[in-house]
C-alpha cells in the first residue's frame, strides 16, 4: 500500500490514455489478414513450433517458401516475436493474442517512457501531455499499428521514449539501474527493428554528442559506454546480418525505380500539416494521410517558440530535441533526395515516411516542455490551459480511433494455412520481395508436390528428392528437431542425396557421425550431400557458422562487462545519491495537481462523449454501402466485363504540361473475380496516342481475385505529364485487361450499353502548344 502511495498518479493517467488508444486490439478478437499483422503472426507461430521442438533461437524457418526454408530469423530482428511467444509459452495464448500483446505493450511504453522523460524536466503535466502527444499521433496511433500492421516498428517506439529516460537519467546519476537500463534498451532498439535500429541509435549517438559538449566534464562518457555496450549485447543478431548480407537477396529491398525506391514517398508540407481524414468502413483500406496531426505541429511549434523566447526551464534539453524534429522533417521531404543518395544505409529505409515516428517523439517532448514554459505548474486557472491543450491534442485525433472493424476469427496458422497462402500467390516466406531469399537460389523453383502435401496435412516434411535416388537405394528419415534430421541410407553406389531444401550457410552434414562436404544444386539451389555407398546414418542440420560464433562471444563478453559496470557504479555511487539528479526528478513532481486532475476531467469527458454517443452514431467515420464510394469526387457506374465497376473516382479539372496527374479510382466487385486483372490509365493525345500513362499489375495493389463483395477499392495513380505537349483535346480512359492474354475486357454504362474497351473518364483541353 505504502509503495502504491508514493507511485506517481501522473503514470495512470498516461495509462488510462494508453488503454483508449489500444482499445481496439483490446476490446477485439482477432486481427486483420490485409495487413502486415497477418505476416507477424505467422512468423510468430513458426517460432512458437521450432522453439515447442527444441531449438529456442532458430535463424532457419523450415515451413516457409513452399517448404523449401528461409532465413528470415537470421536477418529479421528478433525481440517482438520473443515478448509475443512469452504469452504463448506461458498463459497459452495463440499467435493472434501474442501479436495484440506486444501492439499494446509497445503502446503502453511509449506513454509511459515519455511522460517519464518529460516529468523529470519539465514536470508531470507536461509529461501527460507530451504523452498523449505521442500515443495519438497519427502514425503512432493509426497508421503504423492499423493500416500498416508493422508490429516490429511500431513497437520500436515505445523503446525510444524509454532509452531517453534511461539515457537521461544515467547523466543525472550513473547508478546500477540507469546504467543497465541504458545499455540494455540500447540493445533493445536494435533488436527491436531493423531499420528504425539506424535511426534510433544515431538520435541516441547525437543526444549523447550534445550532452557531452554541454554536460558535467565528469559525467560525459556514461552515454557513450552504454551505447557501445548495448551494441554489444546485440552482437549475436546483428554481426551475423552484417558479415553474412551477401548470402542472401538484400538488394531487392531498394530497387531503384520499384515500390520501395525512397524517391517515391517523400511528403510535402501541405500533408505534414493537413488534417487526418474521415476512416471510411466500406474501403478495403481506407485513405488516410502521413501527417504529424494537428496537436503535436501545433504544441510543437509553441514549444519552439518559447525556445526562441528564452523562456522555462531545460532549454538546452529541449534545443536538441527541436533540432531533432527539423532535421526528421528535412529527411522526409524531396529537397533533402541528395542526403538519400549519398549517406550509406539510408535507401534501406525505403520510405522517408517511416520517419513520422520518431519525429512525434521529437515534437511531443517539445511541445511538453513548451507547454510548461508557457502555462507554468497548473495551479489555478491555469490547470484548465493544461486540460485545453490536452484537448487540443485529443479531438482532433478522434476520428482514427474509429478503426474499421475485422473478422473476429483469423483462423489457423499451421502450416496448412501458411502453405494455402503461399499457393495462392499472397506472399512467399512472410516477404514481398524474396528479401532473404539464398543467393545462390538463381531461379525459384515451383512448388513440389511431396513437400507440399506434407504442409497441407500439417505432417513431417519429406525434403527427399526421391526421384534422383540410384536403382535399390532406400532413405527413411526421422525428425531429431525442426531443424535437424536422420536419414538412414542404404545403398550400393556413390550418389548424391538431394534434398528439397534451400542451402544457406549454416546447414552441415555428417555421415556416420563424421562431417561431410555439401554442395549446391543449381539452378534451384537446393542442398545436396554427396554419399558414398554402404549403409550410412545421414545427419543434415542447421548449425553455428563462424560469424554468428564471433557474435555469441562478442555478445557474452558485452554482457559481463555491463553487469560489471553495474557493480562498479552501485559501489561508487552509493555515496553520493542524496546529490544525484535523480532526486530532483521527483522533485519535478511539483506541478499542481490541479492541472494534472483538470487534465483528467477533460480527457475523462472527451472519452464518454466518444464511446457513448460519437462512436455509436457514427459521426466521426464514414460508412459506404450500396456501389457508393462516399469519399469519391465524381460517381460513376461503368461496368467491366459485368465483374467489376468503377464506383467513382477523383481527377482534377484541368492540368498543365510538365506537372503530374494525379488519379484515384474506386472499384467494387460485383460478384466474385475468377482472375487477377491489370489495369491501365492513359491519357490520349489528340491524334490518340498515349500521351501517358499507369499501370498495375494489380487494382490498388489489391490482387482482383481477392477482392470482396461489401468494399470498395481505392487506386491510386500517378501520370507524369510531359514538357512539350500539342495543342488539342486529350482524353483520359481506364480501363482493366489481361496481361498475359493481351486482352483487355469489355465495358458498359449502368444501362448495360457497351463503350468499347475502355472507359473514358475526363477531357482536358490544351489551347497552346508547349515546346
Amino acid at each position: 500500500m505504502n509503495a502504491l502511495r508514493r507511485t506517481d498518479a501522473g503514470f495512470w493517467v498516461v495509462l488510462l490514455l494508453c488503454v483508449l488508444v489500444a482499445w481496439p486490439f483490446i476490446s477485439r478478437a482477432g486481427l486483420p489478414q490485409q495487413t502486415d499483422a497477418e505476416l507477424h503472426i505467422f512468423r510468430l507461430a513458426e517460432l512458437n513450433r521450432l522453439v515447442r521442438g527444441g531449438v529456442w533461437y532458430p535463424r532457419w524457418a523450415p515451413d516457409f517458401y513452399y517448404g523449401y526454408g528461409y532465413p528470415i530469423f537470421n536477418y529479421y530482428a528478433p525481440l517482438t516475436y520473443y515478448l509475443g511467444l512469452l504469452p504463448m509459452l506461458v498463459l497459452g495464448m495463440t499467435a493472434v493474442q501474442g501479436v495484440k500483446f506486444v501492439f499494446v505493450l509497445g503502446m503502453v511504453l511509449a506513454g509511459v517512457g515519455v511522460y517519464g522523460f518529460v516529468r523529470d524536466n519539465w514536470g508531470r503535466n507536461a509529461g501527460i501531455l507530451a504523452a498523449a502527444l505521442v500515443l495519438f499521433a497519427p502514425y503512432l496511433q493509426f497508421v503504423d499499428p492499423h493500416a500498416r500492421g508493422d508490429l516490429a516498428e511500431s513497437f520500436s517506439f515505445g523503446l525510444l521514449p524509454l532509452a531517453f529516460w534511461a539515457f537521461d537519467r544515467l547523466r543525472r546519476c550513473p547508478g546500477p539501474g540507469n546504467w543497465l537500463a541504458a545499455s540494455l534498451l540500447t540493445a533493445g532498439i536494435i533488436l527491436a527493428h531493423n531499420l528504425m535500429a539506424l535511426v534510433f541509435f544515431a538520435l541516441l549517438l547525437a543526444w549523447s554528442i550534445w550532452w557531452f559538449i554541454l554536460g558535467e566534464k565528469p559525467r560525459r562518457g556514461w552515454s557513450f559506454a552504454a551505447l557501445l555496450l548495448g551494441v554489444g549485447v546485440a552482437a549475436f543478431f546483428w554481426l551475423p546480418v552484417a558479415l553474412e548480407q551477401s548470402a542472401v537477396n538484400l538488394r531487392s529491398v531498394i530497387g531503384s525505380g520499384s515500390h520501395f525506391d525512397f524517391r517515391h514517398h517523400f511528403l510535402d508540407w501541405r500533408t505534414l500539416l493537413g488534417v487526418s481524414h474521415l476512416l471510411d468502413w466500406g474501403a478495403t483500406e481506407p485513405d488516410f494521410v502521413f501527417n504529424l496531426g494537428l496537436g503535436p505541429w501545433l504544441l510543437g511549434a509553441a514549444g519552439m517558440a518559447a525556445l526562441m523566447a528564452r523562456r522555462g526551464q531545460g532549454r538546452r534539453q529541449a534545443a536538441f530535441f527541436a533540432l531533432a524534429a527539423v532535421g526528421l522533417l528535412f529527411l522526409m521531404m524531396p529537397a533533402s533526395t541528395f542526403l538519400w543518395e549519398i549517406v550509406p544505409g539510408l535507401p534501406f529505409l525505403q520510405f522517408p515516411w517511416r520517419l513520422l515516428g520518431a519525429t512525434a517523439i521529437m515534437l511531443a517532448v517539445v511541445g511538453g516542455a513548451g507547454a510548461g514554459a508557457w502555462l507554468g505548474d497548473g495551479g489555478g486557472w491555469r490547470g484548465w490551459f493544461w486540460a485545453a491543450a490536452l484537448a487540443l491534442v485529443m479531438l482532433p485525433a478522434l476520428p482514427l480511433t474509429e478503426i474499421p472493424p475485422w473478422p473476429a476469427d483469423f483462423g489457423p496458422t499451421d502450416t496448412r494455412r501458411i502453405a494455402e497462402i503461399e499457393l495462392e500467390g499472397r506472399w512467399l516466406g512472410t516477404t514481398s520481395t524474396a528479401d532473404f531469399v539464398p543467393a545462390t537460389v538463381d531461379v525459384i523453383p515451383l512448388p513440389t508436390e511431396q513437400v507440399v502435401r506434407a504442409l497441407l496435412r500439417d505432417e513431417p516434411v519429406d525434403r527427399v528428392n526421391r526421384a534422383t535416388l540410384p536403382a535399390g537405394t532406400t532413405v527413411t528419415a526421422a525428425a531429431i528437431t525442426p531443424l535437424h534430421t536422420r536419414y538412414t541410407v542404404r545403398g550400393t553406389e556413390p550418389f548424391a542425396l538431394r534434398l528439397y531444401q534451400f542451402a544457406f550457410p549454416g546447414w552441415r552434414a555428417q555421415v556416420n557421425g563424421r562431417d561431410a562436404t555439401t554442395d549446391v544444386g543449381l539452378p534451384e539451389g537446393f542442398l545436396v550431400v554427396p554419399l558414398p555407398a554402404g549403409n550410412l546414418q545421414v545427419d543434415v542440420f542447421f548449425g553455428p557458422t563462424p560469424a554468428r560464433r564471433a557474435a555469441s562471444g562478442v555478445t557474452l563478453l558485452s554482457l559481463v562487462l555491463t553487469l560489471a559496470v553495474a557493480g562498479y557504479t552501485s559501489y561508487s555511487e552509493r555515496g553520493r545519491r542524496k546529490s544525484s539528479g535523480v532526486s530532483s526528478a521527483w522533485g519535478a513532481l511539483r506541478s499542481s495537481f490541479w492541472g494534472m486532475w483538470a487534465m483528467v476531467v477533460v480527457a475523462g469527458i472527451i472519452t464518454l462523449a466518444h464511446v457513448g454517443l460519437i462512436s455509436p452514431q457514427g459521426w466521426l467515420r464514414l460508412e459506404s454501402t450500396d456501389l457508393r464510394a462516399l469519399p469519391a469526387q465524381t460517381d460513376a457506374r461503368i461496368v467491366y466485363n459485368d465483374e467489376i465497376a468503377l464506383i467513382g473516382f477523383d481527377a482534377p479539372q484541368t492540368m498543365q504540361p510538365g506537372q503530374s496527374l494525379r488519379l484515384t479510382l474506386y472499384w467494387h466487385a460485383l460478384t466474385v473475380v475468377p482472375q487477377n486483372y491489370q489495369v491501365f490509365v492513359h491519357l490520349l493525345a489528340p491524334d490518340g496516342q498515349v500521351a501517358t500513362q499507369s499501370d498495375k499489375l494489380n487494382p490498388g495493389d489489391f490482387p482482383t481475385e481477392r477482392w470482396p463483395l461489401d468494399r470498395y477499392v481505392r487506386d491510386e495513380h500517378e501520370l507524369v505529364l510531359p514538357e512539350e505537349m500539342p495543342a488539342g483535346n486529350y482524353r483520359l480512359v481506364v480501363g482493366l485487361w489481361l496481361q498475359n492474354e493481351g486482352r483487355r475486357l469489355p465495358v458498359s454504362d449502368a444501362e448495360g450499353r457497351p463503350l468499347g474497351d475502355f472507359a473514358l473518364l475526363r477531357m482536358y483541353a490544351i489551347v497552346t502548344d508547349h515546346q
